[in-house]
């Protein structure tokens, strides 16, 4: 665990740190390129002696040096050849856009290996400011604003997680920098460190060039349903490991071709399909041929579980998480997890899937507590050796959302299995609430800081008569570096709703107006991120969850269903695909069964990437195999006992570990157990047939149990 600072170490690194600055603009995009890890991740010299460098001696910091490349004449020649030709969709010619396996095998990171070398949080310069900010912004000023270089981030220099004040009357624009909504034009000196950057993959074939580059210039933790990255994690170390691991690589590149195709107006579900398969293909041998098990490999599968949650299939889902169960625990221990920016990512992004998939169905969570309560005091105390430095602060109220939702999980899967009494039920529920309240009216003063309130919306978007809420009260949404406060509130507002619904079901009493309130709070929340100018890219993904929670308690009228339908309309749009339950459930909430097909009438804002993507997803969708997986895709823990036809809901029964509530069967209507492709689909699809046994699908279990699931030739993976 890291150690707090001592008051005079503290002292000492802020007046190295201000000596440091007077020198950052002439040094602050120097990459390089040479060396360990660790000064590759500082962006210092490295005198590269061996084992350990004088600059990690002295710091007594790890110090991992690359493995020695392999001869990649043709690689490089290949990259050398695509950086001369335009940015165009790589895809276009397929003899560019066909992955050869032999000719870019890459080396794996070792077991243990973190390839930043240190903890990049923790050197950060993430003292609370003591300029007072313009709290009265104009929205039009902040679209000047652009996506910053991929220095170090830190508090004050903030690495677009946030819109920004305006330059004007406060801080100046080198305080803050923001991201936009969509890809901008960067300044030349942000445009040299994106460059030196992107030297680090430009020995790749061109197409998985341009997918990097996507991912790079356009992707952030929003995309991930993260709610914060100080560390710049994903356009840093992330891609350090992708580029020594082939079946991250593949599995990044297919993520980045999905995004990219969803704007693309001439894209195809092809486009991204072929680097997915050849994640999969890739990890399904490593995991068959016993490969030791390594960070890349974790992530590998986080990163195609996330694939998996986009198209809808939480069935898949779940296998990938049971994979990456079993790495995390055999990697790491509840202590040892929070020891680098790394793996503390990596534990966000797995409790994430954890307590999300337990809490829609009503299962406890595959992680003991101790995983997520012990990050809570990491982060306490580092907060309180740090006292200046926000993102302790933000990365604790981040944790207790967490295990908030684990507890929460657990407590409800146990009295539904009738593991404990009535009595202890109450008792334990009672603090759960008291600990939801707790974190709203008890938060960090710092975190609540009236200086970044957003006060002033000049030049905002006008409200809609049909909108049931006004995002523009003052007040209401943070700017700067509190911007993660907005979507961890959101978080606390579908945390809150779940608890007291549940509990009204299972106290077998008819939940409060109180609910009706906070959805509309949620809701207005929600549109407040959505309408301001600087929303990073990804931010309505990350949202998701909480407006659909929401959705549920509002007013059952055609104003409030037309609202919440263009918001669901507009995330999908996004490329997350709703769950057929989702769908169904919703339509009747609705009273109006074409939200069965599209969420607007005649096909409003249904873009036919979308439409390509819903009908794969439909013929692929594999059936539950077990209760627990069954009761995710059935959403049970929020339909099973709610009544969507008149708005009122039945006290759910308590279940002796078997289930026996009734679960709708959907397959009599829709495609929902179809497990492979049929003629038409293919051809609407243009998805090419696997040639040796005329079949489209192919499905592998390890000895892990782990399943996967490829479509094409896996042997030579080439697809059309």
């Amino acid at each position: 665990m890291l150690a707090p600072k001592s008051e005079s170490s503290a002292k000492s690194g802020n007046t190295r740190r201000r000596k440091s600055s007077q020198d950052l603009q002439r040094i602050k995009h120097r990459r390089t390129r040479s060396g360990c890890y660790t000064c590759r991740a500082r962006r210092v010299k490295c005198d590269e002696q061996h084992p350990i460098c004088e600059r990690c001696r002295k710091g007594s910091r790890e110090c991992v040096y690359p493995e020695p490349k392999e001869p990649a004449s043709k690689s490089s020649a290949a990259g050398k050849s695509g950086q001369a030709e335009s940015h165009g969709s790589p895809d276009s010619s397929s003899d560019e856009s066909e992955v050869d396996p032999e000719s870019e095998r890459l080396g794996t990171v070792q077991k243990h290996d973190n390839p930043t070398g240190e903890d990049r949080c923790r050197g950060s310069t993430s003292t609370i400011p003591a300029q007072r900010p313009e709290s009265t912004q104009n929205f039009t000023e902040r679209r000047s604003l652009t996506r910053p270089s991929s220095e170090t981030p830190s508090l004050i220099q903030d690495k677009g997680n946030s819109p920004t004040p305006s330059t004007e009357g406060s801080l100046s624009h080198s305080h803050y920098t923001g991201v936009a909504s969509r890809p901008r034009k960067q300044p030349s000196s942000a445009s040299t460190t994106s460059n030196s950057r992107k030297l680090d993959w430009a020995h790749l074939p061109r197409n998985v060039q341009y997918y990097l580059d996507y991912f790079y210039e356009n992707l952030t933790h929003h995309h991930y349903s993260l709610k914060y990255d100080p560390c710049n994690f994903l356009q840093t170390s992330y891609i350090d490991i992708a580029l020594k691991n082939e079946v991250l690589l593949y599995a990044v590149v297919g993520f980045s071709a999905f995004q990219a195709t969803l704007h693309n107006p001439s894209g195809k579900i092809q486009d991204f399909l072929q680097y997915y398969n050849r994640a999969v293909s890739l990890l399904l041998r490593s995991l068959k041929k016993g490969d030791r098990h390594e960070v890349g490999t974790l992530l590998a599968i986080l990163q195609l579980a996330t694939v998996e949650e986009y198209l809808g299939d939480w069935v898949n889902l779940l296998g990938h998480q049971k994979a990456a169960l079993e790495i995390l625990t055999e990697l790491y221990t509840p202590q040892s997890v929070m020891q680098s920016d790394v793996s503390r990512v990596i534990l966000g992004w797995y409790t994430r899937f954890d307590v999300f998939a337990s809490l829609m169905g009503g299962f406890e969570t595959t992680l003991s507590r101790e995983w997520l309560s012990y990050p809570e005091e990491f982060y306490q105390k580092q907060s309180v050796g740090e006292p200046g430095n926000l993102v302790w602060r933000i990365e604790k109220i981040v944790a207790q959302l967490r295990l908030l939702g684990m507890d929460m999980s657990i407590l409800f899967a146990k009295i539904g299995k009738q593991e404990i009494s009535r009595e202890q039920f109450m008792e334990e529920n009672k603090r759960i609430g008291e600990r939801i309240v707790d974190w709203k009216e008890k938060m960090d003063p710092a975190l609540q800081d009236p200086r970044y309130l957003i006060t002033d919306f000049s030049g905002a978007r006008a409200l809609d008569p049909d909108d049931i809420v006004n995002p523009y009260i003052p007040g209401i949404i943070y700017a700067g570096p509190l911007w993660t406060v907005n979507l961890s509130t959101l978080d606390w507002y579908s945390i809150d709703l779940m608890h007291q619904y549940q509990t009204a079901l299972t106290m077998q009493t008819q939940p409060g107006a109180e609910l009706s309130r906070k959805a509309y709070k949620c809701c207005q929340l929600f549109e407040a991120i959505q309408f301001h100018p600087q929303c990073p890219n990804g931010t309505l993904l990350a949202a998701q969850a909480s407006l659909g929670i929401s959705c549920l308690f509002l007013s059952r009228d055609p104003t409030h269903a037309m609202w919440a339908r263009r918001k669901l309309a507009a995330i999908e749009a996004e490329g997350y695909i709703y769950p057929y339950t989702f769908r169904t459930k919703m339509s009747d909430l609705f009273q109006d069964r074409s939200c069965m097909h599209w969420w607007l009438p005649n096909e409003e804002g249904y873009p036919s990437i979308i439409k390509s993507i819903r009908k794969f997803v439909e013929e692929r969708t594999a059936p539950a195999k077990d209760v627990s997986t069954e009761d995710l895709r059935d959403m049970k823990a929020i339909f099973s006992s709610m009544n969507l036809d008149d708005g009122k809901s039945t006290p759910p029964k308590l279940r002796d570990g078997k289930d026996t509530m009734g679960v709708t069967n959907a397959t009599s209507t829709h495609a929902w157990a179809t497990s492979s492709l049929n003629e038409s689909s293919l051809e609407d699809l243009n998805i090419a047939r696997t040639p040796e046994d005329n079949s489209y699908q192919l499905n592998l279990e390890t000895d892990h149990g782990y399943q996967g699931r490829i479509y094409g030739d896996l042997e030579s993976n080439q697809y059309q």
